[in-house]
Formats: structure tokens, sequence, C-alpha cells
């Protein structure tokens, strides 16, 4: 475990259940990232009572529509979880209008999911669920490009050292193109043909074996909507008080 990527690691009875969803199928690295946040082990346990994190995905409809928020946020309760998290892709600067749309109505949902549970009796154990609303900038492989570094620790060699910038306004397109240019250059130092011809298309499914290099306190100073994912789960926030910030 990383010091830098938490305070501590707390134990199981200060560490909340974690429910994230995710417009991704792939969605390992979501519970790996918060894993990190917190301080816990990485590894994903599926374990009937034993997982403390666990990323399923919703499509985009359910997103961003107010009935089915709450109908996922009753089934978390139920299920044991203080902390749901809901997450769009942003798709960058490119979006179609489509998407440009769907953020509004996810916003809009979320909104509308807060105030319904604000005017709950307190008696109300929905009262007790943190709320947490993430546009992804741009989408994971922005996120995981966020620490290049990560990205010659899982596969190697050593020496390479990757250029870091910021990542939250590059299109999926183009974040997946950054990293398969890495990867591609560590294959030619290794002599590896399979990495040296890696293409964008499959980088999403690197994303588990990735997450868990990630040095988050490297990677949040170049992705703002990664660092406040970052610090609501660290510090077990509320997005119904503190709100996803409106990015440039």
């Amino acid at each position: 475990m990383k010091p830098c990527d938490a305070a501590s690691y707390k134990d199981a009875v200060a560490t909340p259940n974690i429910q994230i969803f995710v417009e991704d199928e792939l969605n390992e690295a979501y519970e790996i990232l918060a894993a990190k946040a917190i301080g816990a082990p990485v590894h994903r346990s599926r374990v009937s009572g034993a997982h403390r994190i666990r990323a399923s995905r919703v499509t985009l409809d359910e997103l961003t529509r107010f009935e089915i928020l709450l109908d996922l946020m009753q089934r978390s309760q139920r299920s044991g979880y203080q902390q749901v998290v809901f997450a769009i892709d942003h798709e960058g600067p490119g979006a179609d209008e489509g998407r440009v749309e769907a953020r509004r109505h996810f916003h809009e949902a979320f909104e509308r999911l807060c105030e319904y549970i604000e005017h709950l009796p307190s008696s109300d154990p929905l009262k007790q669920v943190r709320l947490v609303r993430v546009e992804v900038r741009s989408c994971l492989e922005a996120w995981l490009l966020s620490d290049p570094q990560a990205i010659v620790e899982t596969f190697g060699p050593s020496d390479y050292r990757p250029d870091t910038h910021q990542t939250e306004h590059l299109t999926p397109r183009q974040a997946r193109e950054e990293i398969a240019h890495i990867v591609r250059e560590i294959g030619r130092r290794k002599g590896d043909r399979r990495l040296a011809r890696m293409g964008g298309h499959a980088i999403k499914s690197l994303g588990a074996r990735i997450a868990p290099d990630i040095d988050l306190s490297r990677a949040r100073r170049n992705n703002r909507s990664l660092d406040y994912f970052c610090d609501m789960i660290e510090n077990d926030r509320n997005g119904c008080q503190r709100t996803f910030p409106e990015l440039n």
C-alpha cells in the first residue's frame, strides 16, 4: 500500500460500504481507485457480506431519471451501503448533443433526489446514506492517464518517464490513444511485440491492471474530477452538500 494514497487505513467498522454506479461494463478500476482513496486493500472481494466497495454498470438512461436513481439508492441502502456514487462519462469538448443533454438531465435528477431525501423524516434510513454525483472528465481512460508512470509500473521498463499533463479536457479517444502510445513505447523498449502493437481500442480492458499502480497524490493533480471523486470517498462526504464542481 502506498502511504500517499490515503492518510490511514480505516478498519472494517469505520470504513463505509460504497456502491458505485457507472456506465462502464469493465468497472473494476473504479473499485480499485475508491479502495486506494481510503487506503483499503485493492483486491476485489465478491464473498457474500464481505465486499466493502462495489461498482455496478447502469445505462445512461438510468442515470438521468430521478425515479431510477431513487430506486438504486433504496436498494443500495437495503444491501448495507452507506455511500452511493453515481458517475457519468463527460466525454470532453467533442461530446455530441445527446451526451450534453444527458449530463444536464443527470444533474437535474440528482438534485431532485437530494431534495427528496432532504424532506424525509429524520428517522428514515435513507437520511443516513451519502450520495455523490461525479462527471468523469472525460472518461475512465483520462483518469488512468493522470498518472502515466502507473502505466510504466504496470508494464515496465522502469526507466521510462512519460510526460505528465492535465487530462480532464481530453476526448475519450485522445486519452485512449495516449495510453496506447505509452504502452507501445514500453513494448518497443522491452522487445514485446504484443505491447508494441497495442491499439487504442484495447485500452479500456487494461483499466483494472493499471489502477492498482496509480499514485493518487500524482494523479489527482492532473484531473479535478478524479480529485473530487477521491475526496468524496476518502472523507465520506455527501454530494448533496458538497456538489460536483462545474469545471470549465
